[in-house]
């Protein structure tokens, strides 16, 4: 029988983090091992929201307090999770002013008979479950780097000769730059698997920096953003979410799994799909297969990532590509 084990990702880019922000955010990854883990007796759905809402709340990440910010200076928050046993799922897309949008996406799953509801419906459900309010308004951070991105957006070339700013602002917005589109990372995400071999998935994202305002990505969308199976495995992916849509990346390292391949390798044959579409410096993916094992792969310069079974002494942890970490 697999181990119980959780495997988690803090987005995938360039990951321009340096001194006392990079520390957190790597003991951020750490945590959000621990706290899934710790949660596992409950069940691997509720061991990937408490490995999601760790990362939602540290502000080290861009989900949940720490979401990057759309061209209206507005956190909109997509989330979604999975259970493997019997495909039930829930998501929400364009949530704003709450603290915890996996958590939002579970009550969809659990207490509605939809999977995906977005903008003031979303948030008309969060208001009716009680969720936890996020802080009012942005903080002084995000809008220094609101700013920063916007500066850098506008001094981009034109793609077309005429072209007006404004239009060349919408453009950009609507994809972010190649290998990441901020000096933090992007989506996190969780895949968990109990004792019994069941399996699930959660990931939350703020999106893209001065994305359109109602631009939806992969993040809410089974089969894109994550994907749980429990006769494959799980898996979440971070990105460009365009990218990530157009290939269904997460279903297809299930259905790699599901084939037969170890999680490592279902990730990295499903990633080189989307690599030979859309090029280098577009998506990660992390995921566990049926028998715990645990996989990751990426074609940007970092990806954080995390994992923890029981008997291990620590979270392993790692940003960049050359740090050690298991992938059968």
């Amino acid at each position: 029988m697999p181990k119980p084990a959780i495997i988690v990702h803090g987005g995938a880019g360039a990951i321009r983090l340096e001194g006392a922000r990079l520390a957190r955010y790597r003991a951020g990854l750490a945590e959000a091992c621990r706290a899934g883990l710790e949660a596992m007796p409950k069940g691997p759905l509720a061991a990937v929201e408490a490995a999601v809402r760790a990362m939602e709340a540290s502000g080290a990440f861009n989900a949940g307090t720490g979401s990057c910010l759309n061209l209206d200076r507005e956190a909109e928050c997509d989330a979604a999770i999975m259970v493997g046993a019997d495909w039930k799922c829930g998501a929400v897309g364009g949530l704003k002013g709450f603290k915890h949008p996996v958590s939002v996406a579970r009550r969809v799953m659990e207490e509605t008979s939809h999977v995906l509801v977005v903008g003031e419906g979303a948030a008309k459900l969060a208001r009716a479950f009680g969720s936890e309010p996020a802080a009012a308004g942005p903080t002084a951070a995000q809008l220094d780097e609101w700013r920063e991105m916007l500066v850098e957006l506008k001094a981009a070339p034109a793609d077309e000769p005429g072209q007006t700013g404004f239009q060349r602002l919408l453009r950009s917005s609507a994809m972010a730059p190649r290998d990441g589109g901020g000096p933090g990372g992007d989506t996190v995400g969780a895949a968990a698997i109990d004792r019994e071999g069941r399996l699930a998935a959660a990931c939350s994202t703020g999106g893209l920096w001065l994305k359109i305002p109602g631009r939806v990505g992969d993040s809410p969308i089974p089969g894109a953003g994550l994907y749980a199976d429990d006769l494959s495995g799980a898996a979440s992916a971070t990105g460009i979410g365009e990218t990530i849509l157009k290939t269904c990346l997460s279903k297809l390292a299930c259905l790699f799994m599901g084939a037969g391949r170890p999680s490592g390798q279902a990730c990295s044959a499903a990633l080189d799909v989307l690599t030979r579409r859309f090029g280098a410096g577009t998506a990660g993916i992390c995921a566990l297969d049926r028998d715990g094992r645990p996989g990751a792969a990426f074609n940007t310069s970092a990806m954080g990532r995390g994992f923890l079974a029981p008997g291990m002494d620590a979270p392993v942890v790692a940003v960049r590509r050359e740090e050690p970490f298991p992938s059968e």
